[in-house]
């Protein structure tokens, strides 16, 4: 049995809390939130114990490994912590607010031999995952370019959105998400060009970022400044030698939690072939993710996606980003 203790008790806490629940042979040991209410609530629904404090729950001995959905600037400090008491982590995204951060996080996880895992959520996403697929079998020739877009109104999962000193603006939390996908199917950027708006609270809330792979250009807007009861909207296209696939979600609601309102599209337009949409494996992404990192665990192995490098790259990407968009240059990587 895998005791895991779920560190926030906010919408990404409760999603973690009930994808780890209905894992098997998973026990959900405790959940955490300065809302003791709060903390109830979860833990009444997944059969854990509620904790004030999450620092005493992340190294409780019980405690095998630890999810980290607190705030972006507690999770080096409680990354390092419970890494050091010997806990695995999952650490939800961005892995930390700076590359420096990272690496500390990076080197304690090796020193430890413990695994560190960064959600990265598109990683997991069925139809993300079915779109690399197509890309990786080279059907439609090599990719040329790509459009990725993640738009939003303000989340109000909690009042610390509202603050850059905690979040690092859309920029970092929000584009981080298409960055990383990027990432994935293309490599390392070689440069970063970005425009954006800052919002009410000073962070860069929309932004428009260029980031050149070198055979491929990407295009990338990502936005918390959307009009009230705007529809979370994501999606991404692939332009390729023969081909093209795209990948579009509006949401029934404000949220991607609300599910999508006119369903999901995969589609791929191929040269000489009429249009077709793609099939997928199928789940939640957010389930499929933790199942990974609990498999991972249960068979002592490191992880080959949401790896803690790979969340490195993601963050130095948007620093890169948010670097352009206040000094009006070019960013080489």
């Amino acid at each position: 049995m895998l005791n895991i203790a779920v560190l926030g008790s906010g919408f990404m806490g409760a999603t973690h809390a009930r994808a780890f629940a209905k894992q098997p042979d998973v026990n959900v040991v405790g959940v955490s939130s300065r809302s003791k209410e709060k903390a109830a609530r979860l833990a009444g629904e997944v059969g854990a114990k509620p904790f004030a404090d999450s620092m005493e729950l992340a190294l409780l001995d019980e405690v095998d490994a630890v999810s980290v959905t607190l705030p972006t600037n507690l999770h080096k400090r409680f990354t390092i912590a419970a890494l050091e008491a010997g806990k695995h982590v999952l650490v939800e995204k961005p892995m930390a607010l700076t590359t420096e951060e990272c690496d500390e996080m990076i080197a304690v996880a090796k020193s430890t031999g413990r695994v560190l895992m960064v959600a990265h959520l598109l990683r997991f996403w069925p139809e993300y995952v079915a779109l690399a697929n197509v890309l990786d079998d080279g059907t439609l020739g090599k990719p040329l370019s790509a459009i990725a877009r993640r738009l939003s109104t303000r989340p109000n999962w909690g009042d610390w959105f509202s603050d850059p000193a905690f979040t690092g603006g859309a920029v970092h939390d929000m584009q981080i998400h298409d960055l990383d996908a990027l990432n994935w199917l293309f490599g390392r950027p070689e440069t970063v060009y970005a425009r954006g708006h800052k919002g009410p609270q000073g962070g860069w809330d929309h932004v428009l970022s260029t980031v050149d792979f070198g055979d491929v250009n990407s295009f990338v807007e990502s936005s918390v400044m959307m009009p009230e009861d705007y529809p979370f909207t994501m999606s991404l296209w692939v332009l390729c030698e023969r081909g093209s696939i795209e990948f579009t979600f509006r949401a029934g609601g404000t949220g991607v939690e609300t599910g999508g309102a006119d369903g999901t599209s995969l589609m791929v337009y191929e040269s000489g072939k009429p249009p077709r949409s793609i099939p997928t494996a199928g789940g939640d992404g957010y389930e499929n993710e933790v199942a990974y990192f609990v498999q991972c665990l249960s068979r002592n192995r490191e992880p080959e996606k949401g790896t803690a490098v790979q969340g490195r790259l993601a963050v130095e990407v948007a620093l890169a980003s948010r670097k352009s968009l206040e000094t009006g240059e070019v960013v080489t990587l």
